[in-house]
């Protein structure tokens, strides 16, 4: 056979395989466009016959780039409407559809993954937490989720005043984010809102005239995001731009006060200090990382289990810890490139407790080490700690630096929770309402500098962070006809940083700081040979266990048993007290910096015959 007889019969066959080709490519292309959504590149899709002219979008989620299947699925081969809405997500991004839209394989599914099993998705800490405390599980600590739990109790406590605030609770409209936002999945704190998009969303809802703005889905989170649910419970969100809940109502105070405000859902605020980093212009995103909000994949109980973040990542001393752009994990390095930040010879800052990097940290050209905030771009040059901070005095090595550094935190006296048969109560995870709900009520707040006492942190360690009454509480129940009491703090990082740390004399003669409650410390030197320290509370001995109403534990006592919502913690012993209060007699003389506590042991044995102080002789 001649060449060009050959040449002849490999042409037909390469142009059959071709076909051949084109036919299975476009058939498991079709497939897979219909089931999760075009690879980036893929022609816009049929969407954009009746939505074109649509903008607003981030580059990375951009029509021409991944269709509009990709978000919100439903079947783009098809031009009519409804065959073409078939299965459409109309809000997109909640937990039960995931894995279909943000975390189908072409997208984010080690993201979405470890966003399912997150605290954030799952409020497994609320659950653990609320169990204990209604007495149907001997410990704060569970593994089950918001979205599975029961009847009981407990759980219809949780789920009439809590079960609202955690991502895995469905959207169902699409709406700006705002004070009351909650649930969502992804988009509760990756969409945005532009003014435009929200008039066009406005016109859509009032008029159903169809948006030609479409929100934003970006990295760009703001903390609008973060507020509908960190405005509640601890008040994360309100104390760190510094404001404190009160039991004001809005017709009480003047709307042109700038000391008040008030939120969406009514409750009235006053002005207390903001947090430094606050008042500097940083937003929650730029000291939390993707780990901490959306979950690394590992199942944790309660939220200071997974914060990887600590105040010494970024104010140490010493040679700053690095991690090198090329050891970047894949998620990290795509972060970066989204930002628009250049991974070329970048050294970035290490956290200590994960060992991971902290992408908006890194040392400059000539050494130094700078903050990048993440939406606004802007430098922050990284400070050491204060002398008074790096040269530890001996005794103060469990001390975090929230003990000292943070300035107020919101204060609970009392609170009353019953169970009221008539009262209409609306369960927030199925919308149901139903006659029979739980009600709460609170005798006042108050904005203190916050108790101290011993967290045990995941490596075991002893360490001293502030506390807060969050569960000084009544609960009576008319189903069991029993009432319970509990007298619990809970360990907290108040937000409420202050660039001066609190005084010697607020920690070590502060009857509140020591867990006594608010009222009277006094040391009178003439009682006794040694003088001798009396506190007289502000409020009167609760029936239920003789402690003043705001206190934690006994002046000069140890409690044990059930005093805190985590395993671990408790306030300080006895022994403990009366080794602070030493320090706290001899401030009534010498105040900080006199030279004596430099060498504190050594001045005690050396003492005065006039120097006194109530102290235990094993000190």
């Amino acid at each position: 056979m001649s060449a060009g007889h050959k040449k002849d019969r490999v042409l037909p066959l390469v142009m059959l395989f071709i076909i051949s080709m084109g036919v299975l490519i476009g058939y498991f292309a079709d497939r897979a466009f219909r089931v999760t959504s075009p690879a980036p590149g893929v022609a816009v899709d049929s969407c954009m016959q009746c939505h074109a002219g649509m903008s607003g979008f981030a580059p990375a989620h951009l029509p021409e780039n991944i269709g509009c299947a990709s978000c919100h699925l439903g079947d783009p081969g098809r031009n009519e409407k409804e065959a073409a809405h078939a299965g459409m997500l109309r809000v997109p991004g909640n937990s039960t559809a995931a894995r279909e839209s943000c975390g189908s394989p072409q997208c984010h599914p080690v993201l979405v993954e470890n966003h399912l099993s997150s605290l954030m998705a799952t409020g497994r800490g609320l659950v653990g937490v609320n169990r204990y405390v209604f007495g149907e599980s001997d410990t704060p600590d569970s593994r089950t989720s918001l979205s599975e739990i029961g009847y009981s109790e407990a759980d219809q406590h949780l789920r009439q005043l809590c079960a609202s605030c955690h991502l895995a609770r469905e959207k169902t409209t699409s709406r700006a984010i705002d004070e009351l936002s909650r649930g969502g999945g992804c988009t509760a704190c990756h969409l945005r809102y532009s003014d435009t998009a929200k008039e066009h969303m406005d016109r859509w809802q009032q008029h159903k005239e169809l948006p030609e703005v479409h929100p934003a889905l970006t990295i760009a989170v703001g903390n609008e995001h973060c507020f509908g649910c960190h405005s509640r419970s601890g008040r994360i969100s309100t104390s760190y731009e510094g404001w404190h809940e009160t039991l004001l109502e809005p017709a009480d105070i003047d709307p042109a006060d700038p000391g008040y405000r008030v939120l969406q859902d009514g409750r009235v605020f006053s002005r207390q200090s903001a947090d430094v980093h606050f008042s500097a212009g940083l937003a929650c995103i730029d000291c939390h990382t993707w780990r901490e909000t959306m979950g690394d994949g590992q199942v944790r109980l309660h939220q200071e289990e997974q914060i990887e973040i600590a105040c010494e990542d970024c104010h140490f001393t010493g040679k700053p810890r690095t991690v090198p752009a090329d050891s970047l994990g894949r998620i990290d390095r795509k972060i970066v490139q989204v930002r628009g930040w250049s991974l070329q010879g970048v050294h970035f800052l290490r956290m200590g407790s994960s060992g991971n990097a902290l992408l908006n940290a890194r040392l400059g050209a000539q050494g130094e080490t700078v903050l990048i905030a993440k939406n606004s771009a802007q430098n922050y040059p990284l400070k050491p700690p204060a002398a008074v901070c790096r040269d530890r005095i001996s005794g103060h090595e469990r001390l975090t630096c929230s003990s000292c550094h943070a300035a107020w935190a919101p204060v609970c006296a009392s609170c009353h929770t019953e169970f009221d048969p008539e009262a209409e109560a609306k369960d927030h995870l199925t919308g149901e309402h139903q006659l029979g709900g739980w009600v709460e009520y609170s005798d006042e707040f108050a904005a203190l500098p916050p108790a101290l006492g011993i967290h045990k942190n995941q490596a075991g360690e002893e360490r001293i962070v502030p506390f807060i009454p969050g569960m000084i509480l009544t609960i009576q129940s008319t189903r069991r006809d029993t009432t319970l009491f509990r007298r619990l703090y809970a360990p907290s990082s108040p937000h409420t940083t202050a660039r001066e740390g609190r005084s010697c004399r607020s920690c070590h003669a502060e009857p509140f700081a020591l867990g006594f409650g608010t009222g009277r410390l006094r040391f009178d030197p003439d009682r006794g040979e040694q003088g001798a320290w009396s506190f007289e509370p502000d409020y009167v001995a609760h029936p239920r266990d003789g402690l003043p109403h705001d206190a934690w534990t006994g002046f000069l006592q140890t409690r044990t048993g059930m005093v805190s919502t985590r395993t671990g913690s408790r306030p300080f012993s006895r022994a403990e007290q009366k080794r602070i209060l030493r320090v706290g007699a001899c401030l009534t003389c010498h105040a900080w910096p006199d030279k004596i506590y430099h060498r504190f042991q050594h001045s005690l044995r050396t003492k005065k015959e006039a120097c006194r102080g109530d102290i235990p002789d094993d000190f």
